[in-house]
């Protein structure tokens, strides 16, 4: 089902691997009691473990779906994570989510060769995809191998366990379209590069006989709410400070961050730190990479990816300044007004 102009078919959230498991867990919780769709752990190097956090989810709720998004081929061979994957969903049946996708900082820790990297994500996709639904998969790729007769999953996973793609490079929007089951933007995405992305992904549909109708475009987004717009703005400088940097050159391009904003914030932040910096931080800048304000204020900033083609936006790591408080806000006075 394409989304419906007047709004979104669903809403997420999700935290990285800086968050404790236990407020992970509380957060979890609390989303699930609340109805938002999913909630979403990335796997940073190194910090906590994606894998382990969604498991303890995934025995203390009962409806939200359980996004891995985004684990490395290059660190764990996709044999592997189809085992995680059909493991969470015997607990979980039905609500588990895999992504999988480059992770560069995975790569720069491990000292792992970028070269290739398209090439292993689409191996991976493939070889997940036919475990997930019980097949006895041989392999003979570029990058993985799987030798005769041939190895399967000893698990029941559910036949329609969807394998998604982080993606953000050309060659690896195609990809998606073509082999994955949905894509996973990272922030800070914008509906500019949403519009970027769609026809690469649509090239890759129309090679595996699919439309948008049978995808998930996803995308985390940063979002700070409270009833206070200056303190939904400052509650996101932080992670803009310490984040920011690190993006993908086009994210930054389609967000209008100029080169002197980024260095302007790397320089902040090797003299005083992030926390000293962050105050430094100007909320225009802030403005450009992040959702933030009242809710009303995040109802219209949304608004402008409607039509975009994303159909999931995941409210990312940020929430508010009292994630507890603003996510009951995202709840009950910005998915209402948003999710048809």
């Amino acid at each position: 089902m394409a989304t419906p102009t007047g709004g979104f078919e669903k809403l997420g959230v999700g935290v990285d691997g800086t968050t404790s498991t236990a407020e992970t867990l509380s957060l979890a919780k609390e989303a699930d009691a609340l109805g938002l769709h999913s909630f979403w752990l990335s796997e940073g190097y190194h910090s906590r473990s994606a894998v382990v956090r969604a498991a303890v989810i995934a025995t203390s709720t009962h409806r939200i779906r359980i996004g891995l998004g985004i684990l490395s081929p290059h660190t764990k061979h996709p044999a592997l994570l189809a085992m995680d994957a059909a493991s969470l969903d015997e607990v979980a049946p039905g609500r588990v989510i895999l992504g999988v996708g480059t992770v560069l900082n995975a790569l720069r820790k491990h000292a792992i060769e970028r070269a290739g990297a398209t090439q292993v994500v689409k191996e991976a996709v493939e070889i997940t995809k036919r475990l997930l639904i019980g097949e006895s998969v041989q392999y003979e790729g570029v990058r993985f191998k799987i030798p005769s007769p041939g190895s399967r999953l000893e698990i029941d996973a559910s036949r329609d366990l969807p394998v998604y793609v982080g993606a953000t490079g050309q060659a690896t929007l195609r990809l998606a379209g073509q082999y994955a089951d949905g894509i996973v933007f990272n922030y800070p995405c914008t509906p500019s590069f949403i519009r970027y992305a769609m026809p690469l992904i649509r090239e890759g549909l129309t090679f595996s006989g699919r439309t948008a109708d049978d995808f998930v475009v996803a995308a985390y987004l940063l979002v700070s709410v409270d009833e206070d717009e200056k303190k939904a703005l400052d509650g996101a400088k932080r992670f803009v400070a310490q984040k920011l940097p690190t993006r993908h050159s086009d994210m930054l391009r389609h967000a209008r961050v100029t080169a002197e904003e980024i260095g302007f914030v790397k320089d902040m932040v090797e003299k005083l730190g992030v926390a000293k910096a962050a105050p430094e931080l100007g909320d225009e800048l802030v403005s450009k990479v992040a959702i933030a304000g009242t809710p009303d204020q995040v109802v219209a900033g949304l608004r402008q990816f409607i039509g975009s083609g994303l159909r999931l936006p995941i409210v990312w790591e940020i929430i508010g300044p009292d994630r507890h408080h603003s996510l009951a806000l995202i709840a009950k006075e910005v998915m209402p007004k948003l999710v048809s």
